[in-house]
């Protein structure tokens, strides 16, 4: 004898069918509720939950210093600086581009609208509000000199008296090189977000107001 039934499905076949639905009543979908979304942490850039209270105290100098921005409804503006030879060469040393960033902002300073420039030595430069054109090229000419090893006033013999290499070094003509300089626009970054990065509150322009 076949104790589960026939198809072995004796527990399920034996349970009571459901009670009819009565016909004014209209059957409600239950809704899946989903878990609530965590809330957004904040980040702060320096986390600091006191001062510390053992050890040995000593003076520390850092290069940290307070920043406040007073207008939070102005812009940074990021461009990208391009700097070339006059054929055309880029400039691949890291000390001329501030030398010539210098030499562009005294020479064309109208151009610039009277912007300051703040220029990381490298390819991006900064201003609060926007230049002229999204797009400007720029010439300009650096008077260079070869520095003397001796400084052209005593020959290595220590004699006193500027041996041939250093009269040579001294008569030599100041170099004039010449330099071209493409500034084009990047990205804009509302002030705003300096403000929120100093409270720690993380924003969209993160990264570039930290910058």
């Amino acid at each position: 004898m076949d104790l589960f039934g026939s198809n072995g499905n004796d527990h399920e076949d034996s349970l009571p069918p459901p009670p009819p639905v009565p016909p004014d009543v209209v059957p409600a979908k239950a809704e899946q509720e989903l878990p609530p979304e965590p809330p957004k942490k904040t980040r702060v850039p320096i986390a600091r939950r006191g001062l510390g209270s053992k050890g040995q105290k000593l003076t520390l100098m850092t290069n940290h210093f307070k920043v406040n921005v007073n207008n939070t409804e102005e812009e940074f503006y990021q461009y990208s600086v391009a700097l070339s030879y006059e054929d055309g060469r880029p400039v691949e040393g890291k000390g001329a581009g501030r030398k010539v960033i210098d030499k562009v902002k005294e020479t064309y300073d109208s151009e610039l609208n009277g912007k300051d420039l703040a220029y990381d030595g490298e390819k991006t430069l900064f201003t609060v509000g926007s230049l002229a054109r999204n797009k400007l090229e720029f010439t300009v000419v650096l008077e260079d000199v070869t520095p003397s090893r001796n400084n052209g006033n005593c020959s290595p013999d220590g004699h006193g008296s500027p041996n041939e290499n250093d009269r040579k070094r001294m008569r030599r003509p100041y170099r004039a090189k010449t330099f071209k300089v493409e500034i084009s626009y990047a990205n804009k970054i509302p002030m705003k977000a300096i403000t929120n990065a100093i409270r720690g509150q993380e924003t969209e322009n993160y990264q570039e107001a930290i910058r």
